[in-house]
């Protein structure tokens, strides 16, 4: 969990120490109910200007969704979308997603934009048996799953994909930018999981030698309230 001129300052920080020229800044604006947006603002509306030897590629868009923490100075991000576009496309190559609220399909997902037939083979066949409505024509239809709310894809790991895989222009130094911006992420996820999981969080440091005790609960006083409620 961070507050969101932290986390906008850290991803700015990291782009800007890895893609050259992308013309582009986060910003954050407040939404309905206090939930909080971070966007892209540059010379593609909300995307990151791609470059390959110079010359424009494509672009990538990259959005967060925050909800209120569990204090007035966090935030928790509960929808996020990383996509990557060639130059003069307006359909999308592929989009790593995140979306908490859903159930019937992987929270964290990845869509991939392009066709092969055994796949709308077996989408036909399997017509009417899946979560959702899934187009047997459209590949993209599928919620590919990425490994759930705390070991999704983060944006250090779309930077990296977009320089080691897709070619992009990178900066000298960009590996060091990636490698510091995930490891403050991972820790931030591996807090949200201990919080998710004390019980079993608590049990692996045992394991490791350290000493944890269960917080004090005055059992009697919360049957109490509870009675009286």
């Amino acid at each position: 969990m961070r507050d969101i001129d932290s986390a906008v300052e850290d991803m700015q920080a990291l782009v800007n120490a890895s893609l050259p020229h992308h013309g582009a800044q986060f910003v954050a604006s407040v939404g309905a109910d206090d939930y909080r947006w971070v966007q892209l603002d540059g010379s593609v509306p909300s995307a990151l200007t791609l470059l390959a030897d110079g010359a424009v590629l494509g672009s990538a868009e990259i959005w967060f969704r925050f909800r209120p923490g569990p204090s007035s100075s966090e935030a928790v991000v509960d929808a996020s979308t990383f996509a990557l576009f060639l130059d003069g496309e307006r359909q999308p190559l592929l989009r790593f997603e995140y979306q908490e609220a859903l159930t019937s399909t992987p929270p964290a997902h990845f869509h991939v934009h392009a066709e092969r037939g055994a796949f709308s083979a077996m989408l036909t066949k399997a017509h009417g048996r899946t979560s959702g409505p899934r187009s047997a024509a459209r590949l993209s239809s599928l919620h590919l799953p990425l490994g759930g709310p705390h070991f999704r894809t983060g944006l250090a790991d779309f930077v990296e994909f977009l320089i080691e895989e897709c070619g992009v222009d990178a900066r000298p130094g960009w590996r060091s930018a990636v490698h510091e911006y995930r490891r403050d992420w991972r820790r931030d996820e591996a807090a949200a999981t201990a919080r998710q999981f004390p019980a079993e969080t608590a049990e692996a440091l045992r394991a490791l030698g350290w000493t944890v005790d269960a917080p004090f609960v005055d059992w009697e006083q919360r049957s109490a309230r509870a009675v009286s409620v």
